[in-house]
């Protein structure tokens, strides 16, 4: 009798030890990908990856990174040369949030589409595509240490035409938007009017010096819409590097004004 009270006693902390090694690893640490399995209502599983701070206590802060459409065949677009479509290892986003204890999940496209005569992905078809993203938000924000009024969406290209889609379909879920060399526009490139909502997002419109002229006056646009609409918004022009490419020396400033301090 007492040799099964002691192999019961040792089952028991070898459970208590197991479930406190897995909750520090998926709680803290590194990157995890696909840690849960999320499928739209097509059965298409989404991909994602979440990065965690090495420290940061309490429930942290949430941001939500979509790069730009990406594609191989790219490389053999003049029009595009130099053009990655920003994937967040480009951003400096990751050793950022890191530094700042900032939980960043980044989602990836689930489908692909004709875009220049050449397979490509990058948030369409739309309707699709941001279906499982709701789904993968949620999800995330429920099961780890995230501070449900502290999540935030950044997007660069088509993917800031995503955060702002999302942002002004769930208002209330996001604290603010960082619009990177797009904004608020349909599938046809119309200028959209915000949503009118008690609980409105922060909204910070940006593009690079050399960036696309048309992308330009499509974020200015924006920015006067949002503006009409009472929006707090703001836009940061011809800011570094030159290109269309993701501005990481601004990281900071564009954290700042996320988090709810005006320049």
């Amino acid at each position: 009798m007492k040799r099964i009270k002691h192999i019961l006693f040792f089952i028991f902390i070898v459970q208590i030890l197991l479930l406190f090694i897995f909750g520090c690893a998926e709680s803290s640490k590194g990157k995890l990908s696909n840690p849960i399995e999320i499928a739209d209502s097509s059965g298409v599983i989404r991909n994602f990856n979440i990065y965690f701070p090495k420290k940061g206590e309490g429930e942290l802060p949430l941001l939500v990174y979509f790069h730009g459409v990406r594609s191989e065949g790219f490389k053999d677009k003049p029009v595009l040369k130099g053009y990655t479509g920003s994937p967040v290892s480009e951003t400096g986003l990751i050793p950022f949030c890191n530094a700042n204890s900032i939980i960043l999940l980044e989602i990836l496209p689930s489908y692909t589409y004709k875009f220049l005569d050449v397979e490509a992905s990058g948030w369409s078809p739309f309707e699709k595509e941001i279906e499982g993203i709701e789904t993968c938000i949620d999800t995330v924000i429920k099961k780890y240490n995230i501070d449900s009024g502290q999540v935030y969406l950044a997007g660069i290209s088509a993917g800031a035409v995503m955060s702002n889609h999302l942002a002004n379909r769930w208002p209330g879920k996001f604290r603010g938007i960082l619009s990177h060399s797009q904004a608020y526009i349909s599938e046809k490139n119309e200028i959209l009017e915000p949503i009118d909502s008690g609980k409105k997002f922060k909204v910070i419109i940006c593009y690079t010096k050399g960036d696309y002229q048309n992308l330009k006056d499509i974020c200015e646009s924006s920015y006067e819409k949002y503006k009409e609409h009472n929006y707090n918004v703001v836009i940061l022009r011809d800011l570094p590097p030159s290109g269309h490419k993701w501005s990481n020396s601004t990281n900071g400033r564009f954290w700042r004004l996320l988090s709810g301090r005006n320049e």
